[in-house]
């Protein structure tokens, strides 16, 4: 699992390098955003724009956590 999250990670790195892609697609999969079908929000760990099938709500924390930072928690 550690060796996931940290390829996950560097793979993440790569991606947000390029210009603006994190602003259209998600961090995670690489789906496109939309407005209203796929709405990006930014993850609270990680500070990744996300879409919906990537990240969970914390009613805790009051806002959205990825799937990989869920992970690594």
């Amino acid at each position: 699992m550690k060796q996931e999250l940290e390829e996950e990670g560097s793979r993440c790195l790569l991606l947000s390098k390029q210009h603006k892609f994190n602003e259209h697609c998600c961090i995670r999969c690489c789906s496109p955003f939309t407005f209203l079908l796929n709405p990006k929000r930014p993850c609270l760990d990680c500070h990744y724009n996300v879409c919906k099938s990537c990240r969970t709500y914390s009613q805790s924390e009051r806002g959205y956590i990825c799937a990989a930072c869920q992970k690594s928690r």
